[in-house]
């Protein structure tokens, strides 16, 4: 502590100095604070974005169109297999939708009253597709609110009527229910090139696009499979009754989730080491300015060794002297960052928040940086010759 305590003495004697450089490296830990902060709350918001469209899921398909045969009898087997806790059919059409004298482009999607339990749709109006309405082929549909803003200047639109056109085939169908088209991120970023989505009973779907066969079905594994194993179990299903071999294949959404989150992780870890840069030249302001201070307190030095101070007493006090000027500039960058992330939070919602675990490596690194950069000017500092540091002027 006596030597922390005499270190502070002598760095407060250069305070204007002091403040600049303490500020150089509050910028640098604020800078690497900040990146990794915002990379961290960019993967947790994609994260939560990708499990809404259904990326946690299993997706089995037919490799050759031409030969796919699946149906919804094919469902019951597939949802009795032992690795699959949850089976959904979706058919896509792009398909153009008609109402009030108005026409706008849709992705018309065929699902069943599972749907919503692999995609995570926020309802806000209305209600969600029964049963009773894939079994009945009702003629019954759900819109998001950005087609019945465009449509009506309000987004309660249950009970309109809208004409859907596919191909050659045009129906007219019931609104029941409105959700939210805006809540996604990845729509938000995407703009205009993502269309609005209708929702319709797959096999209304069927009827109107005049096929029989679903284009895939969406998988979720049961609590003590994989998805990878509830894959292979339904793609084997299929193929054993369609008679094919691989003919129909499975993909794991998972996956591609994982390989886009470690894109972002790699993207957040090169940002951060660029900061970290601005890291490094704080480091080489405190030798600047401890350079400096060894100059100045030569003769002060000079008075030590004469007294019986030791190399290494020297040493160690100027080493002191760059932890403290590091660990000041961290804190108060940390500081800053806490701040910031709060008040980012406060007026935005993303879910940006500081942990421990970051900010307790930038600090070790920061302190690092100074000692490093702090033994030259030590050790300049501790060689020096109590004689020729007496008669310096």
């Amino acid at each position: 502590m006596e030597l922390f305590r005499s270190a502070a003495k002598s760095l407060f004697l250069k305070r204007s100095q002091l403040f600049l450089t303490v500020c150089g490296i509050a910028i640098g830990v604020f800078s690497v604070l900040t990146i990794s902060t915002i990379g961290q709350a960019g993967q947790t918001v994609i994260n939560g974005e990708l499990e809404k469209l259904g990326f946690d899921c299993v997706t089995v398909s037919a490799s050759q169109k031409e030969l796919n045969t699946l149906s919804g009898g094919d469902l019951p087997a597939v949802s009795a297999l032992e690795e699959v806790a949850l089976a959904a059919p979706l058919s896509t059409a792009m398909g153009r939708a008609v109402m009030r004298d108005y026409a706008g482009e849709v992705l018309v999607c065929g699902v069943d009253q599972n749907a919503w339990r692999m995609i995570q749709l926020e309802l806000k109006n209305g209600r969600f597709l029964q049963e009773s309405d894939v079994a009945a082929g009702a003629n019954v549909c759900i819109v998001d609110d950005k087609l019945a803003y465009a449509f009506y200047r309000r987004t309660n639109i249950v009970g309109k009527k809208i004409d859907v056109t596919v191909g050659q085939g045009t129906e007219t169908f019931s609104v029941v229910g409105v959700v939210d088209g805006e809540s996604s991120a990845l729509k938000n970023l995407a703009g205009d090139y993502i269309p609005s989505f209708l929702y319709i009973p797959y096999t209304t779907h069927q009827s109107l696009t005049r096929s029989s066969a679903i284009d895939q079905l969406f998988i979720k594994a049961s609590a003590g499979s994989t998805p990878e194993r509830a894959g292979e179990q339904t793609a084997a299903l299929l193929n054993s009754l369609a008679g094919y071999r691989n003919l129909y294949r499975y993909e794991d959404l998972a996956i591609q989730k994982d390989r886009l989150q470690s894109i972002l992780q790699g993207v957040t870890l090169v940002l951060s080491a660029i900061g970290g840069i601005s890291l490094v030249v704080s480091g080489l302001s405190i030798m600047t300015l401890m350079t400096a201070s060894v100059k100045e307190r030569t003769r002060e030095i000079g008075v030590k060794r004469a007294v019986g101070a030791r190399t290494s007493h020297i040493l160690r006090e100027f080493i002191a002297e760059a932890i403290l000027l590091s660990l000041a500039g961290s804190f108060l960058g940390i500081l800053f960052a806490c701040g910031s992330a709060a008040v980012v939070r406060w007026f935005t919602g993303l879910p940006l928040a500081l942990e421990g675990r970051q900010a307790g490596a930038v600090l070790l690194f920061s302190v690092g940086i100074g000692c490093i950069f702090g033994v030259y000017p030590a050790r300049l500092a501790a060689c020096l010759h109590p004689v020729e540091a007496l008669r310096y002027e």
